[in-house]
């Protein structure tokens, strides 16, 4: 019997519902490691608004009991928490929420645990827990409710006290060590932690590079209840490169689906001959990194391979990398599984993908350029770049040598020597632009007294420099590492006319010692432990900083925040242990600095006094780098004081100032972690900048430190403005007049140039500054207030002649003293008089003003 196609199928004719068995408990989250479940766990408390996750091994004889996953964020009520932990009642994600299937926290966490607890606090409700045990049958899935108080009382254990935030804690664990012995379960744990904490910063390498969520690492030690220092999970980003291997990289490429939506991949072909963290990620080779990088707001779902796109693995496209940033718009091109451990491009989203063109540019393209980087990186031949040819004052023979062996060109600058006046420990100075190594006169007839050892000496020199000069510029690094092979070659070749120890004024002071040996010279200006500067820079533009070679590979961003960021990431978070060991460096600095300032210049140069300058030297670099370590932390108080009158610049400036007070001021014998101390002088510096130069007109800092109270009292007060300042200074207990002089100036004042929306008298709105809105345009100027007032004391006298009905009458019908002109009818009516007896009054004084300032003189 052949079966056939049917275009139509059978109706149903009744549904029935099918029973959850509680067993399913036993299948759900198969799939998941213990990185992956711990990040859909850190999916959960960053969609709750978790700014920092804490995950806590709890420990007993190297075993790991327990974990606990401890968060900030929102919490839940008792009715969210049992939705949460409910089977199949899934909720409605937004956009933006890392959740997407409504099983995560079951499934990852009975993945690893036969025991799951949750305990939460919003903050405003009572505490809320329930404890689901995976090891049960029946046809409904129970929990165990937790009494809200005993749940509170875990919870400030926990350190959640009046907070809000959620503890989740997996018991009964199954996928840790058993082994029976303790050093062998304690290696599984810490090669485990190392892991973990590379693949969640992997995972939320976006997220932790901007500061959104902080996530740490520590375990507790069950018997003892005290835990160790926390390792701070530091981002893994697969992109984090400074250049790129091929020109015009990145490139975006985007693609249309079919039904709407667009996928856009932005492709990297990595620099071939970079050794970066971000190359070797996880331990891996280059070539197991290769491929896509698929994101689901900004957290990574997919890392490497080419999903179907291309084959895996080959070698030729290992410094190809795309990044793919899904959309809600191109969401049913791509297939999650539930773990989030990995995504499967639909056929939609392949076809797509490969038709795709933007400029010109597209998938193909794209590989076939990272295949020719690195095809090119491997054809490079390795040879030695010939000679300038050989200048004055060179050693005898270097360019018979030169041109046997490497070669002449004709374009370079050559490397010639000559005798020049140098500091007394300087051996040659050497300016790139010329090519000039000028020779220490002061050693010139030491040197030339054994001629063999001074030819060594300069082909030495002219080796080492020959392939930098005529350069304009070297980088910081060369222009060290020239510095210390001067250093070396010096300490050979320089002798000394110091007096030996021990020596008298009867012996010859010219007798040449060994270079440190005996003191050195009285005319010593250089740092005895510090490099000299042997290479010199000619015509350095002043006004040009970039024009130093000591910073011309330096990179400086516009934004003073992206700058200050990047330079920070370049220093790692310090352990307790290294905290406690630059702090002993720090306090031997300071002991060494004040015994060195007792000393004067006549004490002799001994090795005392060189181990105390080294001593003390050593403690400035251990503070600058407990300083540069911990910026991290200034920056992130600093954001939780912005829109306060002061932008993130200043606040970190002031923050710094409070972090150098913090490592001037701590004591490694307290027990307390460094960053913990320094976070109360970090706030306060930060706080008293604001109190000084946030507002325009200053509040004292005592007020500043109740601002907020005030603020908040205020707004929550009900009823007129005298029955709101009697209820704030009630809740408060402090005066009515305390509360109206905070009110009276919550407002910043405004500039007269401020922006106001103005509506016309056509019903029409226009932008004018609150100086044009605030001028009265009726109004008289002062000159003409001046004419006014000038106008009515030169007539005052001749109203002064007048009666004072006729006075009136001219007063009121021409506006004398800034009162506006009346009518006839107006005067007529405050006299009692028609408007004709008005005129005729006015026309009468008229005309006797006239004939009087017709009989005057002129």
């Amino acid at each position: 019997m052949r079966d056939t196609a049917d275009p139509l199928a059978p109706d149903a004719t009744d549904t029935l519902e099918l029973p959850t068995d509680a067993s399913i408990l036993s299948a759900v989250g198969r799939g998941h490691s213990l990185a992956s479940a711990l990040s859909d766990l850190i999916d959960n408390s960053i969609d709750a608004g978790a700014t920092r996750v804490g995950i806590r091994f709890v420990m007993r004889a190297g075993a790991v009991r327990s974990i606990r996953i401890r968060d900030d964020g929102c919490g839940m009520t008792a009715e969210q928490l049992e939705r949460a932990m409910s089977l199949g009642r899934s909720r409605d994600h937004g956009p933006t929420e890392l959740g997407h299937f409504g099983v995560g926290l079951k499934a990852a966490s009975l993945s690893q645990a036969r025991i799951l607890t949750v305990l939460s606090t919003t903050g405003f409700s009572p505490a809320a827990g329930l404890r689901l045990d995976r090891a049960q049958t029946g046809p409904q899935v129970r929990a165990q409710i937790i009494d809200a108080g005993a749940a509170a009382a875990v919870l400030e254990r926990r350190g959640l006290g009046a907070e809000s935030g959620t503890v989740v804690e997996w018991s009964d664990l199954e996928n840790v060590s058993e082994a029976g012995g303790y050093h062998a379960r304690r290696n599984w744990f810490e090669t485990m932690i190392i892991q973990l904490r590379d693949q969640l910063g992997l995972t939320f390498h976006r997220l932790l590079g901007d500061g959104r969520i902080k996530i740490e690492l520590d375990e507790l030690d069950e018997a003892s209840n005290e835990s160790g220092a926390p390792r701070t999970v530091r981002p893994i980003d697969p992109f984090a490169f400074e250049r790129w291997g091929a020109d015009g990289y990145p490139k975006r490429l985007e693609a249309d689906l079919p039904g709407g939506g667009r996928l856009a991949m932005t492709c990297f072909v990595l620099p071939p001959a970079v050794d970066s963290p971000a190359v070797k990620m996880l331990g891996r080779p280059r070539g197991a990194w290769q491929g896509l990088y698929v994101y689901r707001n900004d957290r990574l779902l997919h890392s490497g391979g080419w999903l179907q796109l291309h084959p895996d693995g080959g070698a030729d496209t290992q410094l190809a990398r795309a990044a793919i940033d899904i959309t809600t718009d191109g969401l049913h091109a791509v297939a999650m599984n539930a773990e989030k451990r990995g995504v499967l491009l639909r056929p939609v989203a392949i076809d797509a993908l490969t038709r795709a063109r933007s400029d010109g540019f597209s998938l193909r393209a794209f590989i076939e350029e990272a295949q020719a980087v690195l095809r090119n990186a491997q054809q490079r031949e390795l040879r030695a770049q010939p000679f300038a040819t050989a200048g004055t004052g060179s050693p005898d023979g270097i360019a018979d040598l030169v041109e046997r062996t490497v070669g002449v060109r004709d374009d370079g600058v050559s490397v010639s020597f000559e005798w020049a006046g140098l500091a007394s420990r300087q051996l040659y100075a050497f300016e790139p632009t010329t090519g000039v190594v000028q020779l220490n006169e002061v050693h010139r007839v030491a040197l030339e007294s054994e001629p063999a050892r001074l030819e060594l000496l300069k082909t030495s020199v002219y080796l080492l420099l020959e392939p930098h000069a005529g350069k304009e510029r070297l980088a910081a690094h060369t222009r060290e590492r020239l510095d210390v092979v001067h250093a070396a070659l010096a300490a050979v070749a320089i002798v000394s006319r110091a007096v030996a120890p021990g020596r008298g004024p009867g012996h010859d002071d010219e007798t040449a010692l060994p270079s440190g040996s005996g003191n050195a010279s009285d005319d010593e200006e250089d740092d005895e432990n510090g490099l000299i500067e042997s290479v010199r820079v000619t015509g350095r533009d002043p006004y040009e900083p970039l024009a130093d070679p000591a910073v011309a590979d330096v990179h400086i961003d516009d934004d003073i925040m992206v700058d200050l960021m990047r330079r920070v990431r370049e220093f790692e978070l310090l352990t307790a242990e290294e905290e406690v060991e630059l702090a002993r460096q720090i306090e031997a600095g300071v002991i060494a600095e004040s015994r060195l300032a007792r000393m004067t210049a006549e004490t002799p140069l001994t090795q005392d006094r060189l181990d105390l300058a080294w001593i003390a030297r050593n403690g400035e670099r251990a503070f600058a780098r407990m300083v540069a370590s911990n910026l991290r932390l200034v920056v992130h108080i600093a954001r939780r004081y912005q829109r306060n009158g002061l932008d993130l610049a200043d606040l970190t400036q002031e923050g710094s100032l409070g972090l150098l007070r913090a490592v001037q001021k701590f004591d490694r014998f307290h027990g307390t972690k460094f960053s913990t101390y320094a976070t109360w002088w970090i706030r306060q510096g930060i706080e008293r900048a604001i109190a000084d130069q946030g507002r325009t007109i200053r509040f004292p800092v005592h007020v500043v430190d109740q601002l907020p109270a005030v603020v908040k009292a205020w707004k929550a007060a009900q009823g007129t403005t005298s029955q709101r300042l009697a209820e704030v200074s009630e809740t408060l207990e402090v005066k009515p007049e305390f509360v109206r002089a905070i009110v009276d100036n919550l407002s910043a004042p405004l500039s007269l140039d401020w922006p106001v929306l103005l509506e016309t008298a056509e019903g029409e709105s226009e932008w004018v500054s609150l100086a044009d809105e605030l001028v009265d345009a009726d109004a008289i100027g002062p000159e003409e207030h001046v004419e006014i007032g000038a106008r009515a004391a030169q007539l005052k006298p001749i109203l002064d002649t007048l009666t004072e009905r006729e006075a009136d009458v001219l007063r009121w019908r021409f506006g004398v003293g800034g009162a506006p002109p009346m009518t006839l009818d107006q005067i007529g009516a405050r006299l009692g008089v028609t408007r004709e007896r008005a005129r005729q009054i006015e026309s009468k004084t008229m005309k006797q003003l006239r004939s009087a300032v017709a009989g005057q003189p002129s």
